[in-house]
């Protein structure tokens, strides 16, 4: 079987799964900020501490997000969660920055959830949650 083949018979069995299978979200916004000023990339992570599907938000050069679950935007599981984010500066993107490792924006602690202290509750309607980080 080719992979062409594989790729679209696993996509469609992933698509038989309904949305009432599916662990109920709420919409979840917020901002990103270090020592004050805007992060202006990276990744948030929700993580339900109660077990489930984790979310994901890219963070915008404003510093805002929004989390994604299952479709866009559709927020994080209700429930509590420990929250990791995850800020890097890649460089430009020119031959002469491939050399470089990437740079942290914020504390590598803030990385993992075993250390980065940042928690978050969902509730059932939409959830503002910023990110003061020092």
């Amino acid at each position: 079987m080719s992979s062409v083949s594989l790729a679209v018979i696993l996509t469609g069995l992933v698509g038989c799964e309904s949305s009432s299978d599916l662990a109920q979200t709420a919409r979840v916004q917020g901002t990103v900020s270090y020592q004050g000023k805007p992060v202006t990339t990276g990744t948030v992570m929700f993580i339900p501490v109660g077990g489930g599907p984790p979310a994901t938000g890219q963070i915008q050069p404003d510093g805002s997000y929004v989390m994604k679950t299952y479709f866009s935007a559709d927020g994080a599981v209700l429930g509590e969660h420990k929250v990791t984010i995850t800020a890097l500066d890649m460089g430009t993107g020119l031959p002469e920055d491939e050399a470089t490792e990437p740079k942290a924006l914020i504390p590598e602690k803030y990385s993992r959830d075993a250390t980065s202290g940042l928690t978050a509750t969902v509730g059932d309607d939409e959830n503002e949650i910023d990110f003061p980080l020092e």
